[in-house]
């Protein structure tokens, strides 16, 4: 057999997961035919006490055939077509074991099914994330507003950098049947702005506007569902004021306590409704 044949007859055996000693020995078998394990070990040069391990292994993978003689056995290889028509045939087998072990099991893990909203927040290291990055509070602000359905609930400061950005989705997010928004702004109003166009959609799709009248907020928050929100608190004030540290709330017993605190701003007469 020509050198270029042998080897691609061993890579062909190392793609079948064959060791270097299996593959050695398959192939000396293979261009010189019936052998002894004493055979085997002069003409590889595997050292003995690996070489009969080794013809077990290729016997048991069927690989060699066993031919008992007088003196111990011969062994000589399986063609290699036959080869993979056997592995084929046991890959077949295995498959359909495992294809019906698996229909068994999802019969009876579906018992324990569950919603997967209902897992929201239920790992305390999921509960809670904490974002200290401008960038990533942002990116975050607008994946909450893209992911509210039923309900949103808005404090938005004055000095919030993508103030607009956030107005210009709330309208759109406004006009969602069956949602209900309410957005607290931490600045008045003025006639004729774009900001006061944003408000005026949002209050005629049902939604409802307040305006801060006393002070400054020192946080905004971003509280969608009744199930998850951000609270994004005031770091610096001066020169100038920004939001550099956010908790996002991933569990709707985190999310009460803010809401309640908002709807106690309302309460207070702190925001005044605006119309």
């Amino acid at each position: 057999m020509c050198l270029s044949k042998i080897e691609d007859l061993e890579k062909i055996l190392d793609q079948l997961g064959l060791t270097e000693y299996e593959r050695k020995i398959y192939i000396a078998l293979y261009t010189s035919g019936p052998l002894t394990a004493s055979e085997v070990g002069d003409i590889t040069g595997i050292p003995k006490f690996n070489v009969y391990p080794t013809l077990k292994r290729l016997v048991l993978k069927k690989f060699l055939d066993d031919q008992p003689v007088s003196r111990g056995s011969k062994y000589k290889p399986v063609p290699p077509s036959k080869v993979i028509q056997d592995l084929q045939a046991e890959l077949k087998i295995q498959q359909e074991k495992e294809q019906a072990n698996l229909k068994e099991i999802a019969t009876r893990i579906s018992k324990f099914d569950f919603a997967e909203d209902e897992l929201i927040g239920a790992s305390p290291s999921d509960a809670i994330w904490l974002i200290n990055s401008e960038v990533r509070i942002k990116k975050a602000i607008l994946e909450l507003l893209v992911k509210a359905e039923k309900s949103l609930i808005i404090c938005l400061p004055l000095t919030l950098e993508i103030r607009e950005e956030v107005l210009k989705a709330l309208q759109k997010l406004s006009k969602k049947k069956g949602s209900k928004f309410q957005l607290f702004l931490n600045w008045e109003l003025q006639e004729g702005t774009e900001d006061e166009k944003i408000a005026k959609v949002i209050a005629n799709n049902g939604g409802n506007v307040y305006q801060w009248g006393i002070g400054e907020l020192p946080f905004s928050a971003f509280l969608i569902d009744n199930t998850e929100g951000l609270i994004i608190l005031q770091s610096v004030w001066i020169p100038h004021p920004k939001f550099g540290l956010a908790l996002w709330l991933r569990h709707p017993s985190y999310l009460h306590p803010f809401e309640k605190l908002i709807e106690r701003f309302g309460e207070s007469g702190i925001f005044r409704k605006w119309s």
